[in-house]
């Protein structure tokens, strides 16, 4: 039986894949990414580009931030990913809009925004363990950041 090298050379192939720059794709409802664990990310994904730190406004808001590169980050604080961002340069449609979509084609595609804050639109997502928000940060006329995050933290 020869088995393992064939699994050691399949699970090469899929790392060498992952690290090659391939673009890393969110489900089309990012909010199904919130509340994996490190290594359920790492499992769906392979592991990130870069990590960092970031410092919130106050100490219990540091996060840790993987980043898949291509606009995709992933934020945890403690042990779950608690938000997602999409930023430009990604192209997939996320939610029925893709990043650089006015803010007209966002309401189209998600209703009248929730809240309208200085620079930025909210919407109330559905969700089933926690609710859910996207922020979609704006330069005026466009968006180019969405944040789908837990909203209980």
């Amino acid at each position: 039986m020869r088995r393992p090298p064939l699994l050691i050379a399949i699970a090469l192939l899929v790392s060498v894949a992952a690290a090659s720059g391939q673009a890393i794709i969110a489900p089309d409802d990012p909010a199904a990414l919130l509340g994996l664990t490190p290594a359920q990310v790492i499992e769906r994904f392979g592991p990130p580009e870069s990590v960092f730190a970031i410092r919130g406004a106050e100490p219990w808001q540091d996060d840790v931030v993987f980043d898949y590169g291509g606009g995709l980050s992933l934020f945890l604080f403690k042990d779950r990913v608690w938000q997602v961002r999409i930023a430009e340069p990604y192209a997939e449609p996320v939610l029925g809009l893709v990043v650089g979509s006015d803010v007209e084609r966002a309401a189209a595609a998600l209703g009248a925004p929730e809240r309208a804050l200085a620079g930025a639109y909210e919407w109330a997502l559905p969700g089933e363990a926690w609710p859910v928000r996207l922020r979609g940060v704006t330069d005026g006329d466009r968006i180019r950041e969405l944040y789908i995050y837990r909203a209980d933290f």
